[in-house]
């Protein structure tokens, strides 16, 4: 079986077991697969999509405007509102396991926190990835969990009935969090890290080595590309309290942490923005951008993120500014790097990562940016 498939939902299963009427609300978790949302849209009275990255959700509500699912709607992020809570007959989820334990176990919370006590959670897991443990947290939050089916590739549907008690449910809620020292650029941060956000746990070898490397004029002003939790970009404006650094990544829980670790540190000169890469800072010009560029969309590998960050920088690139990227050193980028500048050179490789140093934008470059 593709890899790819063991993201998606095995719709026979879906279909045979989730039964949906007109006047059923549901709740729905898909990550990287708009499959379930859709199949259930065409039955419920209502959808309430979920998605943690402003791509995903905008990829979704275009297909359901093209399919004609008014019943569907789509919302940033990973949690119901008060409001909502108690108010959903059935929830479907399937299983990020690629993003580690902790991100499932909060879509089943959020799931039993939104589902009405007849409501039933309809829970897709892998046998090989994690099902054991993602039936443990099933159980922490339902009365009763039972298989409901097997589809292909060791896909399994589970249904959980009997949400438990907003207050049975509180002292399990709160998200894992790690607090990690980093010292770089003359000074020391204390950052926080949740699952489900870029290097979970710690600063990661591929940006410590960016933040090393880079070089910056004096009160730059700067775009950190993909934050994560904001290392990079916090690093630069901590060391340089005459920058002005914009930090954005397309994640919602990516930009909230950020923000904290901002505040925990008390670095005033950053803005952080939700974006769909470059969205949010169209019409804006830099001295620098950084990136620890994505190589992976869920659990497939695809530079197809990545190789748009870098043909695009030129266009957000002030008159001499530098493009500065960090990614494993087996990925061709400077072939693409090539196309967009003039001046491309490997500035560190410390045996598994690389950064790229980028300047000078060619001229058919330049040429798209004063047609804009």
């Amino acid at each position: 079986m593709p890899q790819h498939d063991l993201q998606r939902y095995f719709l026979p299963l879906i279909n045979e077991h989730v039964a949906l009427g007109p006047e059923s609300s549901v709740l729905e978790q898909g990550y990287y697969d708009p499959s379930g949302a859709l199949a259930a849209a065409v039955k419920a009275g209502h959808v309430l999509a979920l998605r943690p990255t402003i791509d995903l959700a905008t990829e979704l509500d275009g297909l359901a405007r093209e399919q004609r699912l008014a019943t569907l709607e789509t919302k940033l992020g990973d949690a119901v509102t008060a409001e909502e809570r108690g108010t959903y007959d059935a929830a479907l989820i399937l299983a990020p396991f690629f993003l580690g334990n902790e991100p499932v176990r909060q879509a089943i919370l959020t799931a039993a926190l939104a589902l009405k006590p007849a409501g039933t959670l309809y829970l897709q897991v892998h046998k090989s990835h994690g099902a054991k443990t993602f039936l443990r947290f099933a159980e922490e939050a339902f009365g009763r969990v039972e298989l409901l089916g097997l589809g292909g590739g060791q896909r399994r549907l589970y249904g959980a009935t009997e949400p438990k008690a907003i207050e049975a449910l509180a002292s399990v809620e709160s998200k894992e969090e790690q607090l990690t020292g980093l010292s770089a650029r003359g000074v020391t941060l204390k950052l926080k890290f949740v699952a489900g956000v870029f290097s979970a746990k710690r600063v990661d070898a591929g940006t410590q080595l960016l933040i090393q490397t880079v070089d910056l004029p004096s009160g730059a002003r700067v775009l950190d590309l993909g934050c994560g939790a904001g290392a990079i970009g916090l690093a630069v404006a901590a060391g340089d309290k005459r920058a002005k650094v914009v930090l954005v990544d397309s994640s919602k829980a990516a930009v909230d942490l950020a923000g904290e670790n901002a505040a925990l540190n008390d670095v005033k000169n950053v803005e952080i923005r939700l974006s769909d890469g470059y969205e949010a800072v169209t019409g804006e010009r830099f001295d620098t951008i950084l990136s620890n560029l994505p190589a992976h969309r869920g659990m497939q590998a695809d530079t197809e993120a990545a190789e748009r960050f870098i043909a695009q920088a030129p266009l957000y690139l002030r008159e001499g500014g530098e493009l500065w990227v960090v990614a494993n050193k087996a990925l061709p980028y400077e072939l693409p790097a090539s196309r967009s500048f003039r001046e491309v050179r490997v500035a560190a490789n410390d045996g598994r990562y690389k950064v790229l140093h980028c300047k000078g934008a060619q001229k058919a470059t330049m040429r798209r940016r004063s047609s804009l």
